[in-house]
C-alpha cells in the first residue's frame, strides 16, 4: 500500500510532477518497498510522466507560435520599407 495519496498529475505544476516523479524513481530504487507498492507507484510515475510530456509539448508549441508572430511582425516592418530606401525623409 502507498505510503502517499497519490497526487492528481493535472493539478501540479509542471516542476511539480518532475519533483515528484524524481521522489518516485528514488523510493522504487531505493528497494525497500513492496511489489505492490512499486506497481502503484509506477503507475504513478507514468501518468506524471505523460503530465510532463504534455506540459513540454504545449510550452514548445507557444514557443513556435510566438516565433512565427515574431517573425511576421519583423517581416511586416521589412516590407513597409521599399527596397533601396531607407525611409529617411529630407
Amino acid at each position: 500500500m502507498a505510503s502517499r495519496e497519490p497526487a492528481n498529475p493535472e493539478a501540479l505544476s509542471y516542476e511539480q510532477a518532475v519533483s515528484r516523479l524524481e521522489a518516485i524513481v528514488e523510493k522504487i530504487e531505493s528497494g525497500e518497498i513492496g511489489l505492490d507498492e512499486s506497481m502503484a507507484l509506477y503507475e504513478e510515475g507514468v501518468r506524471l510522466g505523460k503530465r510532463c510530456k504534455e506540459a513540454l509539448l504545449a510550452a514548445e508549441q507557444r514557443i513556435e507560435v510566438l516565433s512565427r508572430e515574431t517573425a511576421g511582425l519583423e517581416a511586416g516592418q521589412k516590407s513597409s520599407t521599399p527596397q533601396g530606401t531607407d525611409d529617411k525623409r529630407t
